[in-house]
């Protein structure tokens, strides 16, 4: 069996790859030291960039599908379940800051560009939503219509509680929280404490 590390673009030292892991093309995908990635984990398409950093695990099960960028800086952790669709745009990609983490079934979607700065934590069964379904257009189902995006940027230090969905066109400001299942649909003020649907600042830090 070859060792998929060899294929890679560029493999650093101390890189652990479990069985059972699938990257349909190595060569497009470099990786730092000391990285740890696990059994299930799916890398579905070419990637027009495609970095992992230093100290990167990556829990059981992860998925990742589309042809944009992706980067995970240093000391990043993805834990099982994670679902990353880049996008298959020009401004389709997804960056993760060093020392973030996505709890297990978090949903990033990078189709309008999602960045997420260091020091992120992002709670179980988050969605960031950069791409949604044009309602407005109402002459054909809405799965037909052609999607809408946006970006999402998370600055820094922020924590986003379970099962909060992030809408596209919003930046979070650094030190925020937003709430467990709180729907963010605008821009926050640093250091705030966001919670409700759609989320509203209940108080400061």
């Amino acid at each position: 069996m070859n060792d998929i590390r060899e294929e890679l673009k560029a493999c650093g030292d101390h890189v652990q790859i479990d069985p059972n892991v699938t990257i349909h093309v190595p060569h497009c995908l470099s990786v730092g030291n000391y990285v740890n990635i696990m059994q299930g984990f799916h890398l579905h398409e070419q990637l027009r960039v495609g970095r992992i950093g230093d100290h990167v695990t990556i829990y059981p099960n992860v998925f990742i599908q589309g042809i944009g960028e992706l980067i995970i800086d240093d000391h990043v952790t993805l834990y099982p379940g994670v679902y990353l669709s880049i996008g298959r745009g020009e401004k389709s990609f997804i960056h993760i800051g060093h020392h973030s983490h996505c709890a297990p079934y978090a949903a990033l979607y990078g189709h309008g560009g999602l960045e997420i700065g260091p020091y992120c934590n992002i709670a179980a069964h988050t969605v960031f939503a950069t791409v949604g379904h044009n309602h407005h257009i109402v002459n054909c189902p809405m799965a037909q219509a052609p999607g809408v995006i946006g970006p999402i940027t998370l600055e820094q230090d922020i924590w986003i509680g379970a099962n909060a969905t992030i809408l596209a066109n919003t930046r979070i400001a650094q030190g925020c929280v937003i709430g467990a299942n709180a729907v963010l649909t605008k821009d926050t003020q640093p250091r705030g404490v966001y919670m409700g649907v759609p989320a509203k600042r209940v108080k400061d830090r």
